[in-house]
């Protein structure tokens, strides 16, 4: 079908408005603490960013030695933190931004759609801690500016491919030719060594702008509500182990079992990282992985994602509780047994990969995961009670953060990267200890039935 709508002069100012609200919004956004959040973490990537740059600018000779696994080691994050954000837990989908019935073609709207796409927290804050190595070592300009292009290239290849969902186009010729591209994408990232290596990258960074030229010219004329497909949702029947289970943890694995799936895989591949950067280091995989080892190994992911916000994912059964009797130590011991048995798979499956697949020298690490367990459960608690949230798409990453108190995960980021960073242990079970004791105050207040608590929790969510 031929695209017939062109741009109306009267519309000449749309696309510079939704661009300005849309990176308003995403860089200040209204609540207080989203604000805080994202401020915290432009301070870190940009603290990062320096300290990799100021390692470049040392030029000293085991930099030298290792400097191609250090630029792919940042390479590989860049992809990586490009596609998790609109691949998983579920796809981040690619939406019409202009209503049909403006005279705006529907190319142009895919060109809108895209741009607005591009501007995302994690892009935002990886191109701030990117030009903070720029800064940090001006010598080494090309490593950021060609991460930076690869960051571009895996914004354009992912919204290729979405876009193509979105119209339900499976059998597209263009779907294979993406995912050629992200596999050259992936090899010339896990191969800093290989023959003609800089001539793939421009190959590899370039093909996506190519091939999303390509599908806008093909596809672009379809993307309009006439052959947008409409989206329907049948919800499907509980499983026979999930039926088995009690009441409050069939209703919790119903709402965030695939989070936490989701979690537990980003867990896994970011673990098998480490491994491999430890591989092409002699087994020191300290060089490249330790930035964010952390992370994966000690159970971050599900507090920061979930359970931080109990609460309100179970906002239901809690409406309930708090509306026929009030805070009780039902409500603690439903925390207790949720939180315990997710903690205990993460503990259980970072123990196994530590043992199985890093020196003996590292495994006095496992007794970070007892610390890191309590200490995260105590600030999980508080996440849960004082700034309980309403919960909204569960299914989207980039809205699981709004999930859950901002504040409260940043403060789990920063307490994990204390006990690990640390190189005092009596230190370590000093912080540990004072953060797992904090508990005690929201649980006296739970006991005796606090006013004040009980109609904050029932504000959190939206009971």
């Amino acid at each position: 079908m031929a695209d017939r709508a062109t741009l109306g002069p009267r519309l000449g100012h749309f696309l510079p408005y939704l661009l300005r609200r849309r990176l308003w919004a995403v860089v200040w956004p209204a609540a207080a603490g989203e604000r805080t959040a994202f401020l915290l973490t432009l301070a870190v990537l940009v603290l990062y960013g320096a300290g990799f740059g100021l390692l470049l600018a040392s030029g000293s000779s085991e930099v030298a030695d290792n400097l191609p696994t250090y630029v792919a080691g940042l390479n590989a994050a860049v992809l990586l933190s490009a596609f998790l954000v609109d691949f998983l837990p579920a796809l981040r989908p690619v939406t019409r931004p202009i209503p049909d019935h403006l005279p705006v073609s529907a190319r142009l709207s895919v060109v809108t759609a895209f741009l607005l796409d591009l501007i995302t927290l994690r892009r935002l804050t990886l191109a701030a801690g990117l030009l903070a190595v720029l800064l940090a070592a001006p010598r080494y300009a090309a490593v950021p500016a060609f991460a930076v292009l690869l960051l571009l290239a895996a914004a354009v290849l992912s919204f290729n491919v979405r876009l193509l969902i979105a119209l339900r186009r499976w059998r597209h010729p263009l779907l294979g030719l993406h995912l050629a591209s992200a596999g050259l994408l992936a090899w010339w990232v896990s191969t800093p060594a290989g023959a003609y290596h800089a001539a793939l990258g421009w190959a590899a960074v370039l093909l996506p702008w190519a091939l999303g030229a390509a599908e806008l010219y093909w596809l672009g004329p379809y993307f309009s509500a006439r052959y947008l497909p409409t989206e329907t949702s049948a919800p499907a029947g509980a499983s026979q182990l999930l039926a088995r289970l009690a009441p409050e943890s069939r209703a919790y694995l119903r709402k965030v079992r695939t989070p936490l799936l989701t979690g537990l895989a980003f867990k896994l591949i970011l673990l098998g990282v480490v491994v491999w950067l430890g591989g092409e280091n002699g087994g020191n995989w300290r060089k490249s992985g330790s930035g964010y080892f952390y992370l994966v190994f000690l159970p971050v992911i599900s507090f920061n994602y979930v359970n931080s916000n109990l609460y309100g994912f179970m906002s239901t059964l809690v409406a309930n509780e708090l509306h026929r009797l009030g805070l009780t130590a039902r409500l603690l011991g439903l925390y207790g047994r949720v939180v315990a048995a997710v903690v205990a798979v993460e503990c259980v499956l970072s123990a196994a990969v530590l043992l199985a697949f890093f020196p003996r020298a590292d495994w006095y690490l496992l007794a970070l995961l007892p610390l890191g367990a309590l200490s995260l459960a105590s600030l999980g608690l508080w996440g849960s009670l004082y700034y309980a949230k309403p919960v909204k798409k569960v299914g989207e990453l980039g809205s699981m953060r709004k999930n859950v108190s901002s504040l409260v995960g940043v403060g789990m980021v920063l307490l994990a990267a204390a006990l690990y960073f640390v190189p005092w242990w009596w230190l370590r079970l000093l912080l540990a200890a004072l953060v797992t004791l904090s508990a005690v105050i929201p649980v006296r207040a739970v006991l005796r039935n606090d006013g004040n608590l009980r109609r904050r929790l029932w504000r959190g969510i939206s009971a």
